[in-house]
């Protein structure tokens, strides 16, 4: 579950979040629905932190996010970047990969996870030796899906 409190964020002097309160619980899709620059995004980067609120709390299963080391809270958070987020320089099938190895999985685990994603995803088989200025939009979103998914974090 996610639990975020009364969560203020302002950049020089201007505040792009104030006082936001939510739920999220396990299993459940929240859906922040806004107009643009109305703090969407800053709240989901805090989340994570890429970004440190100025104010209030944000637990993940009752722990408190500012106690856990931001390395290890990321490792338990899929994210997808706005845009593809995707390295140029690395290919599609490395791209989806990155979290798998950084992990230390097994190669065959890999790719079977990959296999499985580019299915589910509606992805040309051949996309794996691709770069991601070689996809189309809508592609290069899906494979930011997938990686954002290889690893089954708790959240995503």
């Amino acid at each position: 579950m996610i639990t975020v409190e009364s969560v203020s964020k302002s950049f020089a002097g201007k505040p792009a979040v104030e006082h936001v309160s939510f739920q999220a619980f396990n299993r459940e899709t929240l859906v922040l629905l806004g107009p643009s620059g109305c703090g969407k995004t800053t709240t989901l980067k805090m989340i994570n932190r890429l970004i440190e609120s100025d104010s209030g709390n944000i637990l993940i299963d009752g722990k408190n996010i500012r106690e856990v080391k931001v390395e290890q809270l990321r490792m338990g958070i899929g994210f997808v970047m706005q845009h593809s987020g995707l390295f140029p320089h690395y290919t599609i099938g490395q791209n989806i990969a990155v979290i798998p190895h950084l992990l230390k999985w097994e190669k065959t685990i890999i790719e079977k996870r990959r296999a499985e994603l580019i299915d589910k995803l509606h992805l040309p088989e051949d996309i794996l030796n691709r770069f991601p200025h070689e996809l189309s939009g809508g592609q290069q979103q899906r494979v930011g899906i997938a990686r954002a998914l290889i690893a089954n974090t708790p959240l995503l």
